[in-house]
């Protein structure tokens, strides 16, 4: 087993040199990894996340790690966390919380202690495992392909079973831990595990061989298609690069939702706001944004920008232009330009206003109102704060958070659903009208 696992530095072209970090949970995995780590002699440290899960035995899986690597004078991190409560707070569920602690931890200790690697114990039925997960959620041949071991992400243990690691554990005196939460079929992965693959390999015992197999084409295969597809969305990679992507790129493109999807999901897009994101280029629909795991996408007149590193709306500021008769986002808002004789004065709602036209400067903006933003409300003749008019108007927290302004240039035009602005209502002299209605 050893000569095999040596075998994958090279697959991986991981040098004599360079730093690794292993994830060691304290599970008969793990520590294999960990045996044969320091069998290797390469450069490595050993991350820990104490996730609180299982009490006390949560606590002993950490001081076993802990004194193995004191012993063995093993740089040694770890972390301890709460994370029922992270996935309460997150509003995910405890294996996702868990998955984005334990990597945000990872990637910490790399960047700060400039580890060039990171290495997991993977095996192969977690591979198995994997493949089942995506073919059962939908997914490509990305997917299908299943985990794959990198240089960055190194999982030298994905060609051996787990019945080989346990064996490898007896003969060589491994000292782990068993987590008996692995024997749940709460999560679905350990579902497939008992309820799929288990009798499965009962009914064919060379069930993980053929696998093997199988998993290693299908990686193949991707490997091929992308390549070619990423010579044919070569430009699109280029703009993207400069924060944007011409609509007379993508208009070129034969297979528009695939190729996009193909360099936006890695920004965290699903390919149902890739189609969505087309629609909005065919009607030309200015001012439309996008939001994605950490980047987002604003619609232009002639490109799409990807703002990067903006995780929620507090900073868009969706544009209205000229022609615009109706905008679903941020919120429902319909305009309808009008002559004065065509007005109607009693307006009765405060989800309606009408304002002069003619005052106004195109595009108009939409965003969230900051704590800065002064306005003239109707009939005064000076200008107040709007945290101060949201106070007096008893609006709550959770409606402040909700609360947008319309701007021309960096005027206030209307609080929504609020105030409107004396700057702009409709006078004697007025001659064209916006009417202005809003729905939520």
């Amino acid at each position: 087993m050893f000569k095999t696992f040596k075998k994958e530095f090279k697959n991986c072209n991981i040098c004599f040199d360079q730093k690794i970090l292993i994830a060691v949970s304290g599970g008969v995995d793990s520590m294999v990894l960990w045996d044969l780590m320091e069998k290797s002699h390469y450069l490595y440290g050993v991350a820990h996340v104490n996730f609180s899960l299982r009490g006390e035995d949560s606590d002993v899986d950490e001081e076993m790690v802990r004194r193995i690597a004191k012993e063995r004078k093993t740089p040694f991190f770890s972390k301890k966390v709460d994370a029922i409560q992270f996935a309460k707070e997150s509003g995910v569920s405890i294996q996702m919380a868990a998955r984005s602690i334990r990597y945000d931890f990872f990637k910490e200790l790399e960047e700060k202690h400039e580890y060039n690697s990171l290495a997991t114990a993977h095996h192969l039925e977690d591979d198995v495992e994997t493949f089942l997960l995506n073919l059962n959620r939908g997914t490509g041949v990305k997917g299908l392909a299943g985990i794959r071991s990198t240089a960055e992400r190194f999982r030298p243990l994905l060609g051996f079973t787990k019945s080989e690691i346990r064996k490898y554990a007896a003969e060589n005196s491994v000292e782990f831990r068993e987590d008996k939460s692995n024997e749940s079929q709460q999560y679905d992965r350990n579902w497939f595990r008992h309820k799929i693959i288990a009798p499965w390999k009962e009914r064919n015992p060379s069930l993980l061989k053929t696998m093997r197999q199988n998993l290693h084409h299908l990686k193949e295969t991707y490997d091929i298609l992308d390549e070619f597809v990423n010579q044919q969305s070569a430009q699109l990679n280029m703009e993207l690069e400069n924060g944007y992507i011409n609509f007379s790129t993508i208009e070129k493109l034969d297979r528009k939702q695939f190729y996009l999807y193909h360099v936006l999901s890695p920004l965290g897009f699903t390919s149902v706001q890739v189609n969505n994101l087309l629609v909005c280029i065919k009607k030309k629909q200015v001012g439309k944004i996008f939001m994605g795991k950490d980047s987002n996408i604003f619609v232009d007149r002639e490109k799409i920008e990807i703002i990067h590193g903006i995780k929620d709306e507090e900073s868009f500021v969706y544009l209205i232009e000229k022609n615009t008769t109706l905008i679903t986002d941020p919120i429902r808002i319909e305009f309808q330009r009008l002559l004065k004789k065509e007005y109607n004065s009693e307006i009765k709602s405060k989800k309606e206003e009408v304002v002069d036209r003619s005052k106004l400067v195109f595009p108009l903006k939409i965003r969230k109102w900051t704590a800065g933003d002064k306005m003239q409300p109707l009939g005064m003749t000076g200008t107040k704060k709007i945290s101060d008019i949201l106070i007096d108007l008893k609006i709550s927290r959770a409606q402040k958070e909700q609360t947008y302004v319309l701007l021309s240039e960096d005027k206030v035009v209307w609080l929504i659903g609020h105030r409107l602005d004396e700057r702009f209502k409709v006078t004697d002299e007025s001659i064209k009208l916006l009417r202005i209605k809003c729905f939520r």
